[in-house]
């Protein structure tokens, strides 16, 4: 990552709905069409709309990773769940989604949250594993496996 800059990470509003619509479409298409049928993928596609989305940023803590120009990830956080995680193809690999993570992470604990789930596709349980999250178990919507996966968090008294 060196010489390239760190996006900044922010909480999206309802102007951002668009692109985050665009950036998770991308993505599912190009990171997670080789684990996942094409009816599947339709089916997960349609529920990222710019519309959808927009709702979501009203009842959740959405947000995103910006550059000087672009959004180039996103992830949320309802409830005790994480969501929608998820970073443009060409810049994955590069600690974005981690960042996102910690920054996800940060809210639950100032939410006074004692764990987080996360239901991951089946590319992403590696990066979720890496993180700290354990395998819970494995659903099935359909023919669609989502793992769910959890990671304990460290009270503010925990933590000194």
């Amino acid at each position: 990552m060196a010489g390239e800059h760190v996006p900044e990470i922010r909480r999206a509003t309802s102007a951002d709905a668009q692109i985050i619509s665009d950036l998770v479409i991308r993505t599912l298409r190009e990171t997670n069409a080789r684990y996942y049928s094409p009816d599947i993928l339709e089916s997960v596609i349609a529920n990222f709309s710019s519309d959808k989305i927009a709702v979501r940023i009203g009842d959740r803590s959405v947000l995103i990773a910006m550059t000087e120009r672009d959004i180039v990830g996103t992830a949320s956080l309802h409830g005790n769940w994480v969501r929608s995680v998820f970073v443009r193809p060409d810049r994955q690999g590069q600690g974005i989604g981690a960042r996102l993570m910690e920054s996800v992470l940060v809210i639950a604990a100032e939410q006074g949250l004692g764990q987080v789930t996360v239901p991951s596709s089946v590319n992403a349980e590696g990066f979720y594993a890496k993180l700290g999250f354990v395998h819970l178990r494995d659903e099935f919507h359909g023919a669609e496996r989502v793992i769910l996966m959890t990671k304990a968090l460290l009270s503010q008294i925990e933590q000194g």
